[in-house]
C-alpha cells in the first residue's frame, strides 16, 4: 500500500479554500498546517514533539475566524517557546483542567450517566455523590487532587470497608470518564488507592438433603402467622425461579402471562440488549403463582401497605435458615439460592453456556459461548430445574402443594 502523500503549499487564505480534506502543511514553518474536515470546516494547526517526545497536535484557530498570515505569526511564537522547553498544548489543557472543581466533573458524568445507567445505579451513584463523594472531593481543582490525599481521606473515614471501597469505585470510574473526555488534564487517576478490601467470591449451594431442610422450614411456617406469607411466598419463588432478590421484589401480576408461562423482568441487572429478561414459569412455580392473592400490583406488596413492594426478607430468612439449621458456620444468603438454581442445572447435565441464557447471568461461567436458545429449550430447562428443586421436598409436604387448594387450607392472614 503506497504511504499516504504529504502535501506541502505555501498557506495563504487563498490556498486554504482549495485544500482537500485532510492534512496539509506549509512550506515555511515546519509542523504548520491546515486541517480540513468532511463537514467543510477547517482549522491551522501547529503539530510538535513534546519534552517526552510524544506528538502533539496545537489548534491555532479556525480557518475563517483568524486569516493565514496571523495563523502563521502564531505558530513563529509558539514554536520559538517549543525550542525553550514549553509544551503548548499541555499548557492549554492544564488551564482548562485547573479552573475545574472535581464538581463540574461529576455534574458532567451524572447528565451522561441519566440516559447510560440502569435506574438502580444512577441512583446509587446519586446517592453515593451528594453525600460522601463530593464533601470529600467535590471542592477540590482536578489538577490539585493526587492519590495521596485521596489515601489520607479514605484512612479517617469511619464507615465499614465495603461501603468506603464501593465510594472509591464510584469515584475512579467518574474521573476515568472525564479522562476519555479530557476534563482532568493529564494527570493519573487519584482515586487508584489501596482500599484493603478483597471481597471472595462465593461458591456455596445448597444439597439436596438442606433443599429438603428448607422446604421443611418453610411448611412449618405456612399459615401461623408468625412469618408474613408474602415472605414464604417470595423464599418459595427465589427457590424455584433464577432470579435475584431485588427483581423478585420488583415483580409486578403485569409482567406476569400466567397462560404463556412467562414473566418478563424488567430493568433486569445483566441483560445487554433492552433491559428485559423473559423467564419461563415452570409448573411448581405456577403452582405457587396460583396460591398467591392478587391485592395489588405487585406479586410480593408490604403486608401493611399495597402501595409498595416489600424491600427485606432478612428476619423472615434468618428464622427460617435456623429452622433449616443453616444459620451458623457455612451460611446460606438468598443469592445462594440462585446459585444453587444454576447448581441444580448443572448436575441435570446443562452446561454453562446454557444456563447462562436461561438465568440472565453475564459472568464468563455462564457465557463461555455465545449462541441463541431455543424458546423451548429455556421452557424445558426452567422446568426440569424447578422440578428437581421442588423434588428435594419430603413426599408429603410435596403432595400437599401440589394437590392442595385454596379450599383445603385455612383461611390466610392478611
Amino acid at each position: 500500500m503506497a504511504p499516504p502523500v504529504r502535501r506541502k503549499i505555501r498557506l495563504t487564505d487563498a490556498a486554504v479554500k482549495k485544500l482537500p480534506i485532510g492534512r496539509s502543511w506549509d512550506t515555511e514553518i515546519g509542523g504548520f498546517g491546515v486541517k480540513v474536515y468532511a463537514s467543510g470546516k477547517a482549522q491551522y494547526i501547529l503539530r510538535y514533539r513534546g519534552q517526552q517526545k510524544q506528538q502533539r497536535e496545537f489548534r491555532l484557530g479556525q480557518v475563517g475566524v483568524i486569516g493565514a498570515d496571523e495563523a502563521r505569526s502564531k505558530a513563529k511564537i509558539l514554536v520559538g517557546k517549543i525550542v525553550e522547553g514549553s509544551d503548548p498544548a499541555w499548557d492549554r489543557k492544564v488551564g482548562l483542567a485547573s479552573a475545574r472543581t472535581f464538581n463540574e466533573v461529576i455534574d458532567r458524568y451524572l447528565d451522561w450517566a441519566d440516559g447510560h445507567h440502569k435506574e438502580t445505579s444512577l441512583a446509587e451513584v446519586r446517592r453515593y455523590c451528594r453525600l460522601h463523594i463530593r464533601p470529600r472531593f467535590g471542592e477540590f481543582p482536578v489538577t490539585s487532587m493526587s492519590r495521596g490525599m485521596v489515601q489520607q481521606a479514605y484512612d479517617k473515614m469511619r464507615q465499614g470497608p465495603h461501603f468506603r471501597a464501593k465510594m472509591i469505585a464510584w469515584a475512579r470510574s467518574i474521573w476515568t470518564w472525564g479522562e476519555k473526555r479530557e476534563l482532568v488534564g493529564d494527570a493519573r487517576n487519584p482515586f487508584v488507592i489501596d482500599v484493603g478490601v478483597s471481597k471472595p467470591r462465593r461458591s456455596r449451594v445448597l444439597t439436596a438433603e438442606e433443599y429438603e431442610r428448607l422446604w421443611a422450614a418453610i411448611e412449618k411456617h405456612r399459615y401461623r402467622g408468625a412469618i408474613k406469607n408474602v415472605s414464604l411466598w417470595a423464599i418459595e419463588f427465589m427457590m424455584l425461579s433464577p432470579l435475584r432478590k431485588t427483581e423478585v421484589f420488583r415483580l409486578r401480576w403485569e409482567n406476569v402471562d400466567i397462560n404463556r408461562s412467562i414473566i418478563r423482568v424488567v430493568q433486569h441487572k445483566t441483560d445487554q440488549k433492552d433491559g428485559v429478561l423473559e423467564v419461563h414459569i415452570s409448573a411448581p412455580l405456577k403452582r405457587l403463582l396460583k396460591r398467591m392473592p392478587r391485592s395489588c400490583e405487585w406479586l410480593f406488596p408490604t403486608p401493611d401497605s399495597a402501595t409498595g413492594h416489600i424491600m427485606s426478607l432478612d428476619r423472615a430468612w434468618s428464622q427460617i435458615r435456623k429452622d433449616a439449621g443453616l444459620l451458623n458456620d457455612d451460611r446460606v444468603t438468598l443469592h445462594d439460592l440462585r446459585r444453587s438454581w444454576n447448581s441444580v442445572g448443572a448436575t441435570l447435565g446443562y452446561g454453562p453456556s446454557v444456563m447462562g441464557k436461561v438465568i440472565g447471568n453475564s459472568a464468563r461461567v455462564n457465557e463461555r459461548h455465545y449462541w441463541h436458545l431455543q424458546e423451548a429449550q429455556r421452557r424445558e430447562v426452567t422446568g426440569n430445574v424447578a422440578e428437581a428443586i421442588a423434588g428435594f421436598a419430603s413426599g408429603n409436604l410435596r403432595a400437599n402443594r401440589e394437590t392442595g387448594s385454596l379450599e383445603d387450607r385455612p383461611p390466610e392472614p392478611s
